[in-house]
């Protein structure tokens, strides 16, 4: 008798308070109660993009959240965060270019520190709609080497820019387990610079995983 009251008062008092453990889910409670817990947020996106031609790539998104306001139907969340995002532009996407006669491809490597905001809705609040700015680096680097034997023209050239780049972008998110999401986006950079350099647009799909 004395043993089991025991065991039930160990496990009383070493258990964590139910309010505790609903504030220690890496996202925003699901019944949109607002806590002070500040929540981090990794998307991982496969994009297609439309620059000088079309370019396939991978964004990594990193996202350091804090709650702000709360209604009875939505959650307001600011997003802190920076982004790496890496575009290739390869000659099979282009089908007016002969691969007998151009090799190559052209890269874009942006790093970028964003800031935005996100609604989070439904009746569990797994809905996530957003729209963040961004701004930083962006390199462009395009190496080719051309053979046009008819003409008796060949060679070959490697151009490099490096340029700030700053734009927008809007996601859609949906949580399905309490670590992983899915979500797309659609993004593009302000026009400052030619679209050969830092693109027109780009969309992806990817999934969200919540760390904290």
């Amino acid at each position: 008798m004395i043993e089991s009251f025991v065991a039930t008062w160990f496990l009383l008092v070493s258990a964590p308070p139910l309010e505790v453990e609903a504030m220690a889910v890496p996202h925003v409670r699901e019944d949109g109660q607002k806590t002070h817990r500040v929540h981090l947020q990794l998307d991982a996106e496969a994009i297609f993009a439309i620059g000088g031609q079309s370019a396939l790539g991978t964004e990594l998104h990193f996202k350091t959240r804090f709650e702000h306001w709360q209604t009875r139907l939505a959650l307001g969340v600011w997003d802190v965060g920076a982004a790496f995002t890496y575009q290739n532009e390869p000659t099979f996407l282009a089908p007016w270019i002969d691969p007998n006669e151009v090799d190559g491809a052209t890269h874009r490597t942006r790093l970028a520190a964003t800031a935005g905001h996100t609604c989070q809705l439904g009746h569990r609040r797994r809905w996530a709609i957003g729209a963040h700015l961004y701004g930083g680096w962006n390199a462009w680097r395009s190496a080719y080497s051309v053979d046009y034997s008819a003409e008796d023209v060949s060679g070959d050239a490697v151009v490099t820019r490096h340029d700030f780049v700053a734009g927008g972008e809007v996601d859609v998110g949906y949580r399905f387990h309490s670590r992983v999401g899915v979500n797309v986006t659609f993004g593009t950079p302000f026009p400052t610079q030619s679209s050969y350099l830092i693109t027109i647009a780009q969309g992806g799909l990817g999934l969200s995983f919540y760390l904290r």
